[in-house]
This record gives C-alpha cells, sequence and structure tokens, in this order.
C-alpha cells in the first residue's frame, strides 16, 4: 500500500467564508459571534474524526479552525485505492445501517449522488481435506458462535464463580465453551473434528477483525462492546473515501492542511497553547483536539505532549490494545470465475499441508476466506486472521504469491489457477503515521481505560481533546466511534462558549 497519497486526487473545494444564515436565523449574541470569529481550534490528525470534528465546529460559526495532517492524503484509516477493475478498501469497508445520529450511515444517506450497495449474503463453502463440510453444521456453529461473540453465559459464570479461568481472555473463553458445545452436539469423531476446524476458522475471523491473536484481548471487550459482523452492511462500490469527501466540502486550503506532521503540543498556556509542526511552523490555539491513532499515541506520546500528560492519561494509552487487520488483493488477467465458484474458507491439512510430519510456521494458516470483491470480476480479496500481521507485511512479493497460488490450487483442486497479475496490500503497522489499526480491550485493559483517554484536559476550559474510535465505548474501535467522538469534543467545545455567554 502507498503510504501516501496526493491530496490533488480529490479536489478540496475553496468555500466562501460561512454565512450567519448557515448557522440559523436565531438573534445573536455579539459575545457568541466573537467567539465564533476569534476562537482558535487546532485539530490533529484529518482522519474521519477530525474532519468530522471541523466539519461540526466549521458549520457552527467557529471560523478559525484549522486540521494539521502529518500525509499527503486524508481520510485516516479510510483509504481505497483503485485497482484491477475495481476499488479496494485497504481500511473501513461496511457500513453498518444505524439510524442514530452521528453516524456513518447517517453520513452515507446524506451524500448525495453515491451509489450504495447492501452486501448479499454469500455463504462460504468450507473445505475440509478437499471435501465440502455439511452447510447445515456450518450454519448451526455460526449462528452458536454468534451467541459466543455477545458474552453468552459471561454474567451468569462471574457471579457463579465457576471456571474463572476461561475468562481469563476471549480466546480461553471461546475454547472452553466451543469444547463445550461440541461435545454435547456431536457424537462422532469426524464431526468433532469438522465442528472444531470451523470454530477455529471463526475465531480467527473475529482475530481479523481486531487485528490481533485473541490470547491478547480482554473478556470485556465483548460485553462492553460487543464485536460482530453486520450481516447486511452498505458498501460504497466507487469508493469509501467518496463519503470522506463530503466531510471537506466547505472546507479551503487554509483550512485543511496535509504533508503538516506535529512535533509538538504545547497544550498549557506558555503564554499560549499551540501545535508545533516538524516543518517549523507554530499554529497557536485556544482548543487543540487531538485525534491521533492509538499506535502513534502508545510511541510518542512522552515526547510529543508539553507539559507531560497526566498520569491516568498516560496509562490508559499504554493499557488499551492496538492490533493490525491486514487487507490483501489479487488481481487477475482473466475472469476468476473459470476457476473460482464462490467463497471459500480452507480448514485442515489445506492450510498446513505438512501438518502430518513436523508442522511449519506458515502465514497462510491463519487465512480465513478468499473470496471475490463485489462487483469485480478479476480481483479477489484474501482474509487473515490470528497472526503474523508484521510478517506477512514484510513479505516480499514474490513469495506472497506463491504461497497464495499453491494454496488456492490446493482449495479448488486445480494447478492450472493463475498467479495473479497485481498484488495489493495494507501496511498499517509499518506505517510511522498509523502504526498499527484498531483499538482493542487488552487484557490489562477495561472500559476505564476508554473513558480516561477520551477525558478532556484544562483547567477553565478544555484545552486539550482527544477523539478517535479508541475514545468512545459505543462502537469502539470503528469508524462510527471516530466519527461521533470528532462531533463530540467539537460539540463540547461549543457548548463551553455557550455555556460562558448564558452565564456570562
Amino acid at each position: 500500500m502507498q503510504c501516501f497519497k496526493l491530496a490533488s486526487r480529490r479536489r478540496l473545494y475553496n468555500a466562501r467564508v460561512l454565512q450567519a444564515d448557515n448557522i440559523g436565523d436565531k438573534q445573536r449574541n455579539p459575545d457568541l459571534e466573537a467567539a465564533r470569529q476569534n476562537t482558535q481550534i487546532v485539530v490533529v490528525g484529518a482522519g474521519l474524526a477530525g474532519l468530522s470534528a471541523a466539519q461540526h465546529l466549521l458549520s457552527n460559526g467557529f471560523r478559525r479552525t484549522v486540521i494539521l495532517e502529518a500525509t499527503d492524503r486524508y481520510g485516516g484509516r479510510i483509504n481505497t485505492q483503485r485497482f484491477g477493475d475495481t476499488y479496494c478498501e485497504l481500511g473501513a469497508k461496511w457500513v453498518k445501517i444505524d439510524g442514530s445520529q452521528d453516524s456513518m450511515y447517517e453520513l452515507l444517506r446524506n451524500t448525495e449522488g453515491l451509489d450504495k450497495q447492501i452486501k448479499q449474503t454469500d455463504r462460504a463453502t468450507y473445505l475440509q481435506d478437499g471435501s465440502h463440510i455439511n452447510p447445515a453444521m456450518v450454519e448451526l456453529i455460526d449462528t452458536l458462535f454468534r451467541q459466543l461473540c455477545r458474552g453468552f453465559k459471561v454474567s451468569e459464570r462471574v457471579k457463579t464463580g465457576g471456571d474463572l479461568h476461561s475468562l481469563d481472555n476471549v480466546m480461553n473463553y471461546f475454547r472452553t465453551e466451543s469444547d463445550r458445545i461440541i461435545g454435547t452436539s456431536f457424537q462422532q469423531p469426524k464431526d468433532q473434528l469438522a465442528a472444531r476446524e470451523i470454530f477455529q476458522s471463526l475465531f480467527k475471523e473475529f482475530g481479523s477483525i481486531l487485528g490481533c491473536c485473541l490470547e491478547y484481548v480482554n473478556i470485556e471487550h465483548i460485553t462492553k462492546c460487543p464485536v460482530q459482523q453486520e450481516l447486511r452492511p452498505l458498501y460504497v462500490p466507487t469508493g469509501l473515501d467518496n463519503v470522506v469527501d463530503d466531510l471537506i466540502q466547505n472546507m479551503d486550503k487554509a483550512q485543511l492542511q496535509t504533508g503538516k506532521p506535529v512535533g509538538q503540543i504545547q497544550w498549557t498556556p506558555a503564554p499560549m497553547k499551540s501545535v508545533g509542526c516538524l516543518d517549523g511552523s507554530l499554529y497557536n490555539a485556544d482548543h487543540i483536539i487531538c485525534t491521533l491513532p492509538l499506535g502513534v499515541l502508545k510511541s510518542f506520546a512522552g515526547v510529543l505532549f508539553r507539559p507531560t500528560l497526566p498520569l491516568d492519561k498516560m496509562q490508559a494509552i499504554r493499557n488499551l490494545g492496538f492490533g493490525n487487520p491486514l487487507k490483501i488483493y489479487l488481481s487477475y488477467k482473466k475472469p476468476i470465475g473459470r476457476w473460482l465458484k464462490g467463497s471459500l474458507r480452507p480448514l485442515g491439512t489445506l492450510l498446513n499441508p505438512s501438518a502430518e510430519q513436523q508442522p511449519e510456521r506458515n502465514w497462510t494458516q491463519q487465512v480465513v476466506e478468499i473470496s471475490q470483491v463485489p462487483s469485480s470480476q478479476h480481483v479477489l480479496e484474501v482474509h487473515v486472521g490470528g497472526g503474523y500481521y508484521e510478517e506477512i507485511e514484510k513479505l516480499p512479493d514474490e513469495e506472497l504469491l506463491e504461497q497464495i497460488t499453491g494454496l488456492l490450487r490446493r482449495c479448488v483442486s486445480n494447478n492450472l489457477v493463475p498467479y495473479p497479475q497485481e498484488l495489493l496490500r495494507s501496511n498499517w503497522s509499518t506505517s510511522a503515521c498509523y502504526l498499527g489499526g484498531r483499538p482493542y480491550f487488552s487484557t490489562s485493559s477495561s472500559a476505564r481505560d476508554v473513558q480516561r483517554l477520551a477525558a478532556p484536559l484544562g483547567e477553565k476550559s478544555p484545552g486539550l481533546l482527544f477523539a478517535g474510535d479508541a475514545t468512545s465505548l459505543n462502537g469502539f474501535g470503528t469508524i462510527d466511534a471516530a466519527r461521533s467522538s470528532g462531533i463530540r469534543e467539537a460539540q463540547r467545545i461549543i457548548d463551553y462558549y455557550l455555556k460562558s455567554v448564558h452565564f456570562g
């Protein structure tokens, strides 16, 4: 994946200064109008949280709002690339159908002239030793697993105090409960083996969403903010970054500045709050909204903020986990329908042909599913879960293509499956501007850490505010959390001035 995408790819509209009419026809308070005209607000990061915050502030009349983005592209982990005969998402892809305020769905619904489609239900074929597994068994286990993802019987287990070891982490919980289900539901050893491998595939699928091994994930993650794949989410065939463009319609180049990596955030008056960039430019601010990814905060919070952040906030940053969901796309010269008839989920020896001798470590063991990209005849998406993410990102193209082609040939029992023409893959964990992809509750963190990270700092006013997908329990780790948190912090600033004017 290219780390940088030129901002010229998407036009920045030179907007006229927002007129009073944009704010409404209510009678103006001079003090409030002065605040709107003069308050300087710096938003660090032009991902979905930062863009949503800035757009909300500008639409409410706070004209001196500026976004500083380190890279030469905006959108953060919404990153669409033209590839083969389609558009591929290296980051967020699906939009949950949710009519609540400040959701991604609301933004998508209000974006005019954009084709939106519902993901069609496509049951993958599970392959074990080259044979198809009974779809009825797959459907049963899938239903039971979705119950586990919602924390089935966890609270009951805690109340009784029984078998608490199985609640040490999500993987222990999944294994304990799946073993119990298999033991009571399947009698034949062959069926038990098939059921166990289906469960294992679903575990890896769960891990692929978070981008980490489930041994690292706190059981609280599925009880406080359940990770559930929407069965029929929306997607945008021409790219989700079209929706991001809607947020910048009324921003000019002075308000959205790319290529501005931040080197220091002075968040207490000395004599004034400011944000300094590595190119030497300095931006004074009355309020600073930080939307840096958790991975960046983990690596640089100790040197980035002056003064150092309070201990509880630094502890929250250290405690929360940060995964690396991986995307791999393969483009073929001829239509893939000639040799692939549907989505595949390889199990057992298909993933590890050396299992009968010495088990060989290979990233293809973590492949969850191989599927055709919607609206494409030539592009495959490879879903990877469980682990090896950084290893795969660093793997040479030739080696990766050789190994995935070998797996495909075993899956369809066809040694003539061609090699792809092109390869596209994400590299979130090795990109200095992200250092990972998605937050999760590690075994040393809890919901309280999310609340601590989200808490604003400042004695008399909210001087330093935090937004992003790691700062909201509602939709934690998703684009909905990123968007709503940006609006939340922008509204916090607006409310501060409304209250100041009201109480004088």
